[in-house]
């Protein structure tokens, strides 16, 4: 391994664990939640960066960008269902960046189910 990625991988660490230390004292910060969240999952830790989804949404139910990352995490979860629900609840609320709901990595395998095929055909974008 390279001296850089090293050092790379060291300040992920660092930030991970900071984080967490700050959400044992935070633990309703949106802010956070949605970031710890995002670092649990890019760790391969989905089912806790899923459990802070479901929180942040919990917490602030407006929020169209918590409901997006909450069907992301849902996707990865392979839950199809709850993911397009999710989804678009967060449309509903007003996402709009369809160009990455088509590019997201994490929507991948929701994107091969009937369920997207059937929200594509309702926001006519078939």
């Amino acid at each position: 391994m390279s001296v850089n990625k090293t050092v790379e991988n060291s300040s992920i660490d660092f930030e991970f664990y900071f984080y967490k230390s700050l959400y044992k004292k935070l633990p309703n910060d949106k802010r956070l939640l949605s970031i710890l969240a995002e670092m649990y999952t890019r760790k391969g830790e989905i089912d806790k960066g899923l459990e802070l989804d479901k929180k942040l949404v919990e917490i602030d139910s407006s929020n169209s960008t918590a409901h997006y990352n909450l069907a992301c995490s849902l996707s990865l979860k392979r839950n199809f269902q709850e993911a397009i629900d999710a989804l678009r609840k967060s449309i509903s609320l007003g996402y709009c960046d369809f160009k990455w709901m088509f590019e997201d990595k994490d929507l991948i395998a929701l994107r091969e189910t009937e369920y997207f095929k059937q929200l594509k055909r309702d926001l006519g974008i078939l």
